[in-house]
C-alpha cells in the first residue's frame, strides 16, 4: 500500500480498536490536536501507537500518538 491507502489502513486500525478493559480506558489517551498534530507522550506514559487521525479529526501534518501509563 502507498500514500492514502496506507494512511487509511492505519487510521482504521487505531480508530476502531476498542479499549481492552476499563483500566486501559482510564490510563490511555490520544495526544495531538488536528490539524497540525505534534503528539508526544509525557513522562510516565509510553507510546502504544500513532495515527494520522487517532481519536477523530485527521492531521494535515504530523501524527497523534496513543499514550498509556
Amino acid at each position: 500500500m502507498h500514500g492514502l491507502q496506507e494512511m487509511a489502513a492505519t487510521r482504521t486500525a487505531f480508530t476502531v480498536t476498542p479499549y481492552r478493559n476499563e483500566r486501559e480506558a482510564a490510563n490511555c489517551y490520544w495526544d495531538g490536536t488536528a490539524p497540525f498534530c505534534a503528539g508526544a507522550c509525557p513522562a510516565g506514559y509510553t507510546e502504544q501507537g500513532r495515527s494520522g487521525c487517532g481519536d477523530g479529526a485527521c492531521c494535515w501534518t504530523g501524527y497523534k500518538v496513543y499514550c498509556c501509563k
